[in-house]
């Protein structure tokens, strides 16, 4: 699939360049297309990673460059080509004609840098000197994210979910304790940002208990001087317009399950007791969600059940324009005996396809105005993102669960395997680190060293790795998965880079 700068004609027209896109090389970005590299960070129920890290390279002025053999490339529209390193510092690039001949001539031969566009090149590391490789600098994570477990209870019966349903929840009192602890902990560790994911169970049926540590969390911030971030995780069904009159107010964000139309969501995610939940989802958010400016993001399991009928819940999202993200299904105890849900590959590589092909019809379709403001390889894979880092996601660093007693587990996935009875505010990232859990890096994976997306993949979750192969070192079980649609992916933002650029 990657190979020494092997060109992929994916089935678009390949149209005569312009002269003008001759004579000036041009080379477009995520940056350059939105002003701002976007973390990627999505609101689906795990913990993105919060530590990406530069490369730095050998930058001299007498020295040569040329290109990087791992670097992927295939053809665009109009002549423009799209390229990848695995080095990337944000996502692809997409050269125009006179941007890819000149890129060419050091694919060559190696040669100093001589021309605007061969440092541009250099930014996104396609151009490496002569035998260098780049070097990984880790970077300072900036954000403590921490889910709060508000309660066990649920409305829904969802047959994937690994909380152990009960009418147990969070009391004021462990809640208000762990806000306080959470932001002195993050002070203490020098985070500039803090984030809060009220969940379950369904928080909403606790939505008075929200509001008031969303208030003592709002307080806290313009104390300390944290940047705040929050998001509530909800299924939808008892959405009120009250709560969402909250939300526009507040502007916290809310994130809605739903993962199909109709029957393949009800077979998801059904009722406490059976019953359909897909319509009063619908309703809410049509008539409810629609007219007010909330920060919603809505948050697709892709199951081997469901995958068939991705592309027509994709479809309907991106008529309403809301943004959304696809995460793979991962198996828990409670869900072991559900093997119509089990990633068979085939099913969710042609499924996740025909969601893509409805994507690209959208991009196609779309004026610059109504385009996606942000890179689409974020999201759009289960948990590759488009900022380079080495793990997966936070758990073992910068990621707390903490329950409705106020215990601490390293990841929700583990709520009944907890790793401290409280959370201590002056030892919390040592204790996150010495859990069960090993979230290991990417460079720590063999299996891994020679894929071109290792620093957008990690690995996958280490969690599901371990359940599979018994081991945290070794690649993903969805490894094929992955390197198959992620080029695809590429391919799909570098569609709307040249959108974005009018092209």
């Amino acid at each position: 699939m990657s190979g020494l700068h092997k060109s992929e004609d994916l089935g678009n027209q390949t149209l005569q360049p312009s002269s003008s896109a001759l004579q000036t090389p041009q080379l477009l970005t995520s940056k350059s297309a939105d002003n701002v590299v976007n973390s990627g960070e999505t609101d689906c129920d795990c913990a993105c990673p919060n530590a990406p890290f530069t490369i730095t390279t050998t930058n001299l002025l007498d020295t040569t460059f040329s290109t990087w053999p791992e670097t992927y490339t295939v053809s665009l529209r109009q002549g423009y080509q799209l390229a990848f390193s695995p080095f990337a510092p944000a996502g692809p690039s997409v050269l125009n004609p006179a941007a890819w001949q000149r890129y060419q001539t050091f694919h060559q031969q190696a040669q100093p840098l001589k021309e605007t566009i061969d440092h541009e090149l250099v930014q996104q590391n396609l151009l490496i000197p002569t035998g260098h490789q780049p070097q990984i600098q880790p970077t300072a994570p900036d954000q403590l994210t921490a889910w709060l477990h508000v309660t066990n209870a649920c409305n829904l019966d969802c047959p994937y979910c690994y909380v152990r349903k009960s009418s147990a929840h969070m009391s004021l009192e462990t809640g208000l304790e762990t806000v306080d602890n959470l932001f002195t902990a993050a002070c203490r560790q020098g985070f500039s940002r803090i984030k809060l994911k009220y969940a379950g169970g369904e928080a909403t049926l606790h939505f008075s208990l929200v509001q008031t540590l969303h208030e003592r969390a709002m307080a806290l911030a313009q104390k300390t001087g944290l940047e705040l971030r929050e998001v509530v995780l909800s299924n939808g069904v008892t959405l009120t317009s009250t709560m969402l009159n909250w939300f526009e107010s507040t502007q916290v964000r809310l994130m809605v399950s739903l993962d199909g139309l109709g029957a393949v969501h009800d077979r998801q995610r059904p009722r406490k007791g059976g019953g359909a939940s897909f319509e009063q989802v619908m309703h809410t958010l049509e008539n409810l969600v629609q007219p007010r400016q909330i920060d919603l993001h809505l948050s697709v399991t892709v199951t081997g059940a469901s995958a068939p009928y991705l592309a027509d819940l994709v479809q309907w999202i991106l008529d309403h324009n809301w943004p959304f993200s696809l995460n793979f299904y991962r198996q828990t105890p409670l869900s072991a005996d559900r093997q119509d849900f089990e990633l068979e590959q085939q099913t969710i590589i042609e499924g996740m396809q025909a969601a893509y092909r409805v994507i690209e019809q959208t991009i196609d379709q779309a004026t610059v105005q109504n385009l996606p403001s942000r890179p689409l390889v974020n999201g759009l894979l289960d948990k590759v993102q488009s900022q380079a880092h080495t793990h997966t996601c936070g758990v073992g660093q910068t990621y707390a669960v903490v329950t409705h007693t106020g215990q601490v587990a390293q990841c929700q996935m583990h709520l009944d395997q907890p790793i401290s009875d409280h959370l201590d505010a002056h030892q919390l990232l040592p204790t996150l680190a010495h859990g069960p859990i090993q979230n290991l890096s990417v460079q720590e994976k063999p299996e891994c060293q020679t894929c071109t997306y290792r620093y957008r993949c990690t690995g996958g979750c280490p969690v599901e790795t371990f359940r599979v192969t018994g081991r945290w070192d070794v690649k993903s079980p969805n490894c094929t998965i992955y390197q198959t649609l992620y080029p695809e992916l590429l391919r799909l933002e570098g569609l709307r880079l040249l959108k974005c650029h009018g092209y």
